[in-house]
């Protein structure tokens, strides 16, 4: 099947839902935020999920939400615990190529003010350098493009996003 879709992964806070509005404008893709997406179906925010459900709940809907897709030509920015559900994985890389939206701890960390109340997976138990510690690896095996982002500008990453898709296609 041919891969239309960019599924965009990486931590809370490395740019997927920026890069991914304007990657689609550019490449006149549909475009799907999947948090939003879930907020939208269960009528309810993430953080407010996991709080009154637990955070195993809170996966369960979260894969089955990202299960639930069946997109051509879309940009679809994920959550960042994407990379804990191996066959929503594969069920997306059917369609799309995964771009790795490659951020530095540092910058994760001062992009984030509001990590306490942004519904992140993992926050309750570990701080969030352990969890970039932990992510960090699962993006770099499931990405088909690794965009190092830092110190680039939205243009030059949408920019880079571009060529390297195209020239996989």
């Amino acid at each position: 099947m041919d891969k239309s879709n960019i599924v965009l992964i990486g931590m809370p806070g490395s740019g997927k839902s920026t890069i991914g509005k304007f990657l689609s404008k550019i490449m006149h893709l549909g475009y799907l935020d999947c948090d939003n997406y879930i907020e939208q179906k269960e009528d309810s925010t993430l953080q407010q999920i996991i709080d009154e459900k637990g955070v195993e709940e809170f996966k369960r809907i979260e894969e089955a939400k990202i299960m639930e897709l069946d997109l051509k030509n879309h940009v679809i920015a994920p959550g960042g615990s994407i990379i804990y559900y191996p066959n929503a994985i594969e069920h997306l890389k059917q369609t799309s190529f995964f771009v790795f939206l490659n951020v530095s701890f540092n910058e994760i960390k001062s992009r984030l003010k509001n990590a306490a109340t942004r519904g992140i997976v993992g926050l309750n138990t570990k701080t969030l350098y352990q969890l970039y510690n932990e992510r960090h690896p699962l993006y770099l095996k499931y990405a088909d493009i690794v965009i190092d982002c830092s110190g680039k500008s939205k243009n030059e990453i949408v920019s880079r996003i571009y060529l390297k898709v195209n020239s996989m296609r």
